[in-house]
């Protein structure tokens, strides 16, 4: 079968829809009625929609809010690509419920436009969470943890903060009213916003506000789990400036403690930290997000446990999937060694390899690991990274920009909005996709900003 054979039976959209039962003959988008219904289905979620494409109209029925989000996507794809698409019937439900990215603006601060941007072009492709990872520090070996000067490395927190004024970064930050209506407007497009403050490692930006609790075995960007009491009692202001009050700063149900990559002879305090983390996150009426990290952090010191608790599994000696969801947790798959971006590193991927994921790989495939029958309640869904630890400069020592960040984030999303929506499907080829997501048109009000290098090779 030839790719224009293949192309012909597709519809020039991203993702491809779970069903499409072309009917002959085409539709003149331009000149069609257009109805749209919601209708709660069980058949078709939140997110699923069906849509009837016949010779003078377009009837939409949505599951949801949400799915009607995606319809009106879909026809933003089929407008954008020519006045006529075939005629038929599609049925549009996504495999997994989280679809995302996650965003480092600790190491890099990015404007609020690019944010915008950057979730208009999400909704367009119909994924579904941003994971903004707000605070973070340059990387210091451990090995030279104890001898280096901290004072010169590079820490943010990016958000305004009244409770702890000098906790904000003074190279870029955003307001709070700036953050909380991001949320909000993210929402109307289909986007759900996950804050991350990350504790109790990559915390350099919080000693550099309170010495008093930088470890000395571990280096200045750790917490010292010592004083966890007082530690505790010193971030909850913080986080509830967020998260309280008649209109919360953080406007979603979602709040990421970060919560990884402390060293595992500390395991019994840090699963102390970790408990007490998630449960104040609880208590404040949202659900907790970490990073899994209790596989390389066994201990005997229980930490609390739920399907409200999701672990995003990114690298599986950290914290094994399936000792994740036997604990009763919701799991999201991040796996390092596929999904990771870090810019002009010589690790991980500068650009992500995105023939090989669409060939080969889907959320349910946890770096190896899949997913049972039996748990796949559990596995909402995957998300891909982009890590600025070289905090936008080039092995070089000139600076790298948003538009180079673009350029990298735009050919994984098209690729992996298909993997998380559909999941494997034999009948949409690598080679007949690429050429749909090269002819993509850009979302209205979205500056082009990428070269849409699909095929990077891998590394």
């Amino acid at each position: 079968m030839t790719i224009a054979t293949v192309l012909a039976a597709l519809l020039p959209v991203i993702p491809q829809p779970t069903q499409w039962t072309p009917s002959g003959g085409e539709c003149d988008l331009a000149n069609a009625r257009v109805t749209v219904s919601v209708s709660p289905s069980s058949n078709l979620g939140e997110e699923g929609y069906l849509m009837s494409i016949g010779a003078g109209e377009v009837n939409i029925v949505a599951g949801g809010t949400v799915g009607r989000i995606w319809a009106a996507q879909t026809l933003a794809q089929l407008k954008a690509s020519g006045a006529k698409v075939q005629c038929g019937e599609m049925r549009d439900v996504p495999k997994y419920r989280t679809r995302g990215l996650v965003m480092d603006v600790g190491r890099m601060y990015h404007s609020m436009g690019f944010m915008r941007d950057l979730a208009l072009t999400m909704s367009y492709y119909k994924l579904n969470t941003l994971h903004v990872h707000l605070s973070d520090n340059e990387i210091v070996k451990a090995s030279q943890a104890k001898t280096a000067d901290w004072s010169k490395k590079y820490a943010a927190f990016r958000l305004e903060c009244e409770t702890c004024p000098e906790l904000t970064a003074k190279d870029g930050s955003w307001t709070k009213k700036e953050f909380r209506d991001f949320m909000k407007w993210c929402r109307t497009i289909g986007v759900t916003v996950v804050p991350e403050i990350d504790v109790p490692a990559h915390s350099l930006a919080f000693t550099r506000v309170r010495p008093d609790f930088a470890s000395r075995e571990y280096g200045a960007d750790h917490l010292d789990l010592d004083k966890t009491d007082e530690i505790i009692a010193w971030l909850k202001p913080i986080f509830a400036e967020y998260m309280t009050g008649p209109d919360p700063v953080f406007a979603g149900p979602y709040v990421h403690v970060g919560t990884d990559e402390y060293n595992k002879k500390e395991a019994e305090k840090f699963r102390r930290f970790t408990d007490l983390m998630l449960k104040m996150v609880a208590e404040f009426g949202y659900k907790p997000c970490a990073w899994g990290a209790l596989t390389h952090a066994t201990g005997e010191t229980p930490v609390i446990a739920g399907k409200d608790i999701t672990m995003d599994i990114w690298h599986n000696p950290y914290y094994q999937p399936e000792a994740a969801l036997k604990a009763g947790y919701t799991i999201v798959s991040v796996p390092d060694g596929l999904v990771y971006i870090v810019p002009f590193a010589n690790y991980y991927y500068d650009y992500l390899n995105c023939k090989a994921l669409y060939d080969g790989w889907e959320p349910r495939n946890v770096a190896g690991y899949t997913v049972p029958d039996e748990y796949m309640g559990q596995l909402a869904g995957g998300k891909f990274a982009l890590w600025n630890d070289l905090m936008g400069k080039k092995p070089d020592g000139s600076r790298y920009t948003e538009a180079d960040n673009w350029d990298r984030l735009h050919p994984a999303m098209q690729t992996l909005s298909q993997k998380m929506w559909t999941g494997a499907r034999a009948d949409e080829p690598w080679d007949a996709f690429a050429s749909i997501a090269d002819a993509k048109a850009e979302p209205a009000g979205v500056k082009s900003r990428h070269s849409r290098k699909l095929a990077a090779p891998a590394r």
